[in-house]
């Protein structure tokens, strides 16, 4: 029986490993699609700031100030894009050289393409690895209880 108890946890840590890549990968597209659509925003306000230009030109105006609303625009777009990429190398566990701007794996110390130091990632704290709180510890018995604990659960003495 413990062969296929072992056949059967294989398959559902595999599965569980499918299921997750499958859903980054969804929300990689999703990314890409969006940056997308912000791309088609730049264009489109590109397209007004010229006509903006030009009708201040035609008006006698200074065109300077004309544009500034729609170049603002532009910024938070590409500030959008930025931050979507940067989701997009979070979930591929990737990161940009910035000497060359070439992709890398995130434990790569230095890049293939022309050498420059990486960065290296401090490693995160899992939700089992955050601090948690120190146990509380029995006067009478020196058990440790969780630090939630009024009394100890071995022996029922009052914690402090």
């Amino acid at each position: 029986m413990s062969v296929f108890d072992n056949i059967s946890k294989k398959v559902t840590e595999t599965a569980k490993a499918a299921a997750k890549k499958s859903s980054e990968i969804v929300e990689i597209t999703k990314l890409n699609v969006n940056i997308g659509a912000e791309e088609d925003k730049i264009e489109k306000t590109y397209a007004e700031i010229g006509k903006a230009v030009y009708a201040s030109f035609n008006e006698g105006k200074e065109v300077g100030e004309a544009f500034t609303e729609l170049c603002g625009k532009i910024k938070s777009y590409e500030e959008n894009i930025r931050s979507m990429r940067q989701k997009i190398y979070e979930l591929k566990n990737t990161k940009l050289c910035p000497g060359c701007g070439a992709e890398l794996d995130m434990e790569i110390a230095f890049c293939p393409k022309c050498g420059t130091k990486q960065e290296m990632p401090k490693p995160a704290e899992t939700e089992d690895e955050e601090k948690k709180p120190d146990p509380k510890v029995c006067p009478s018995c020196n058990t440790s209880n969780s630090p939630e604990s009024e009394f100890c659960i071995n022996c029922g003495t009052k914690l402090n």
